[in-house]
């Protein structure tokens, strides 16, 4: 190879690069462009959620009730519904991210100027920001409430915070992994929500009465406690319950994880995203290589 070659190389791989991030970027800011209602629908509806739980607590207080004894236990009880939240949101952004080229058929306007991993980095990135600003307004708004309250912000909350942007991460490529083979953008919806909310439960309620005492790592909602056991993890995350009247000897025992760890949290999402999204993403090339637009 001549010198003229060796200076040229770094220069050509350079100048793909740029070519690549600027690609990316230009995906972004076209899905600001066209999602920014769903953004501001979003944001709506976290200030909804808020502000029900905020009538929920002053209708408990008028007839009687007490405040939590601490602020971290006050902030706490505004996660009741945290995971419905994220899923929600999870739906709402990448439920068409993969389908609606298919869909729609733009994949013959655009994949001749742009790759599909760069267009699904730059779509993923976007909408995971419309997300994360999403569970921002929902966690400021409880943040600010507790230091009305207690005078206080419990370190706790930030940490919830960081554990909920991190499953919504694992979330965006769940719904991800369905918008890559379904063919219409409703089916990858419905789909991936009636999953979260119904599938993963049952599944694991039957797990519980069939005596497996494994920790359920492989069902992705089971991560989701640990947005809100981050304020009280319990001593003993593992139980054993009786099932029917504890007078009764003959009385079935089932079991029940209340929560991961932080370790088995962190790594399990971690593998759960990177898994799903490169499942999508072969699923995504295969479509398009065989011309199923």
């Amino acid at each position: 190879m001549s010198d003229k070659n060796i200076i040229l190389e770094p220069k050509k791989f350079e100048g793909r690069f740029y070519k690549a991030l600027r690609q990316i970027w230009n995906t972004m800011k076209f899905e600001w462009q066209r999602k920014w209602s769903s953004l501001l629908a979003m944001i709506g509806t976290a200030i909804l959620i808020f502000v029900l739980n905020l009538v929920i607590e002053v209708l408990q207080l008028n007839r009687g009730g007490e405040l939590a004894a601490t602020a971290s236990e006050y902030a706490q009880s505004y996660m009741g519904f945290i995971s419905l939240f994220i899923y929600i949101i999870g739906c709402t952004f990448v439920g068409s991210i993969i389908v609606e080229d298919f869909e729609k058929s733009t994949g013959n306007l655009l994949f001749p100027k742009i790759t599909k991993e760069r267009l699904l980095i730059g779509r993923f990135t976007a909408r995971y920001i419309y997300g994360f600003l999403a569970l921002l307004t929902y966690y400021t708004g409880v943040t600010i409430i507790t230091f009305i309250r207690f005078s206080v912000i419990p370190v706790n909350l930030y940490a919830s915070f960081l554990w909920a942007a991190y499953y919504l991460l694992a979330v965006y490529a769940f719904v991800a992994l369905f918008s890559s083979f379904f063919k219409r953008t409703a089916g990858s919806v419905i789909v991936s929500l009636l999953s979260l909310l119904i599938v993963f439960t049952m599944v694991q309620s039957i797990l519980q009465f069939t005596g497996i005492t494994i920790e359920p790592l492989l069902f992705l909602t089971y991560y989701s406690n640990i947005i809100t056991y981050t304020f009280n993890m319990p001593e003993e995350r593992f139980q054993e319950l009786p099932f029917g009247p504890p007078s009764n000897p003959d009385a079935q025992t089932f079991y029940r994880w209340i929560t991961p760890n932080e370790l088995g949290a962190g790594i399990g999402l971690m593998v759960y995203t990177v898994v799903l999204l490169i499942a999508a993403y072969i699923i995504y090339e295969f479509r398009q290589s065989k011309g199923n637009m």
